[in-house]
C-alpha cells in the first residue's frame, strides 16, 4: 500500500505511489499547505478565509473558500484503494484528517527540532546527531518558495530560525566531539543564511583554533566584524572580542570536555559539576592573561632600569 508524501520545503509537491495527484491550482495547494502546517487543531472558517484571501471582502473570501474546499475534496478522491486525506468540516470548523502512513517533510523536521532543542550540547547522543543531519537534509529550500502570503512569510521565518538552531546544535555537537571539519561545514551553512550570525562566527573561531588553524580563526573574527558593521552597524560583542584576544595572544584553551572525545550515550555530566569546570576554565584563562600582563610589566621595568643605568654611566 503506497503512502502519501507531501513536501513543503522548496517547491510544493505531493506524491502518491510515485504519481502526482492533480492539485495544480495555487489556491488549492495553499489551502492544503495551510491545513497541514496547522494540522494539530481545527481552523475556523472565518480565520481560514481571511488568511487566504486577505485582499477580498468577507463575502467573496467565504465564497472562494467554499469553492476551494470542493476542489480539494475532489482531488482527494484520486487516492484510491488507500487510506486518504480527509477534510473534516463541522459547525464552521475545518480540520484535515491524516492516514497513519502519511509523510510530511515539515512534520519530520519539527519532530527532530522538538527532540534536540531542550538538550545541551553534551547531552546530544549519536542518534540525536543523525536525526539532526536528517532534518538538515529535509530542508531543501525555504518553506513554499515563491509564495508571499502573510501567513506563509511568517511560517517561513519560523522554519528558517528552527533550521539555524538545528545547524547551531550540530556545530556544538561537533565541537564537543572534536569533529572540526564537520563543525566548520555546518557553521558555513549558517553564515550562508545569515552573515551576521555572531554565535556561528564565534563557534568557527574556536573550531579553527582547536584544529590548529590560528590564522583562519583570526580571519574569521575579521569576517564577523565586517558582517556586523555592514549589516547591523554594531561591533562584535565583548565575548567575541575576548575570544579573539585569546586566540591572538595564543592563550585560548578549548573547553575541558572538548579535549577528549565524549560518548554522550554512556556519559552523563551533572550540571553542577559542569558549571564548576566552566568556572575553572575561566579562572585558568584569567590567570594566563594575568601572567602575560605581569611578564609584559617585568620587561617594561627592565627596560626602564636599563635606560637609567645607561644615563647614569654617561
Amino acid at each position: 500500500m503506497s503512502s502519501i508524501k507531501v513536501s513543503l520545503f522548496g517547491k510544493f509537491n505531493i506524491a502518491f505511489g510515485g504519481k502526482r495527484p492533480d492539485i495544480k491550482a495555487r489556491k488549492v495547494q495553499e489551502l492544503l499547505a495551510y491545513l497541514l502546517i496547522f494540522r494539530d487543531h481545527p481552523q475556523p472558517r472565518e480565520s481560514l478565509s481571511e488568511a487566504l484571501w486577505t485582499d477580498q471582502s468577507a463575502t467573496i473570501s467565504r465564497k472562494n473558500l467554499r469553492q476551494t474546499l470542493w476542489h480539494l475534496q475532489s482531488a482527494f478522491k484520486a487516492f484510491k484503494n488507500s487510506p486518504s486525506l480527509e477534510l473534516l468540516i463541522d459547525d464552521g470548523w475545518i480540520h484535515i484528517g491524516l492516514p497513519t502512513d502519511f509523510w510530511l517533510d515539515t512534520a519530520e523536521f519539527e519532530r527532530v527540532f522538538d527532540l534536540v532543542n531542550p538538550k545541551r550540547a553534551r547531552e546530544l547522543s549519536t542518534e540525536d546527531f543523525r536525526a539532526m543531519q536528517y532534518a538538515v537534509g529535509l530542508y531543501r529550500g525555504d518553506l513554499l518558495e515563491g509564495w508571499y502570503q502573510d501567513w506563509c512569510i511568517f511560517e517561513r521565518e519560523r522554519f528558517q530560525m528552527m533550521y539555524l538552531m538545528i545547524l547551531d546544535k550540530l556545530v556544538q555537537y561537533c565541537e564537543v566531539h572534536n569533529e572540526y571539519d564537520a563543525g566548520l561545514s555546518y557553521g558555513w551553512q549558517i553564515l550562508r543564511r545569515d552573515h551576521a550570525y555572531e554565535r556561528a562566527h564565534r563557534q568557527m573561531m574556536r573550531l579553527y583554533s582547536m584544529s590548529g588553524n590560528r590564522t583562519q580563526a583570526l580571519h574569521q573574527y575579521q569576517r564577523c566584524d565586517d558582517a556586523l558593521r555592514n549589516e547591523l552597524g554594531v561591533e562584535p560583542s565583548a565575548g567575541t572580542k575576548q575570544l579573539y584576544e585569546q586566540i591572538q595572544s595564543d592563550t585560548f584553551m578549548p573547553t575541558l570536555f572538548a579535549l577528549k572525545r565524549v560518548d554522550s550515550d554512556k556519559v552523563e555530566v551533572a550540571p553542577a559539576f559542569e558549571d564548576v569546570l566552566n568556572r575553572l576554565e575561566q579562572l585558568s584563562l584569567t590567570l594566563k592573561r594575568m601572567e602575560t600582563q605581569v611578564q609584559q610589566e617585568i620587561v617594561a621595568l627592565e627596560d626602564m632600569l636599563a635606560n637609567q643605568v645607561n644615563r647614569s654611566s654617561r
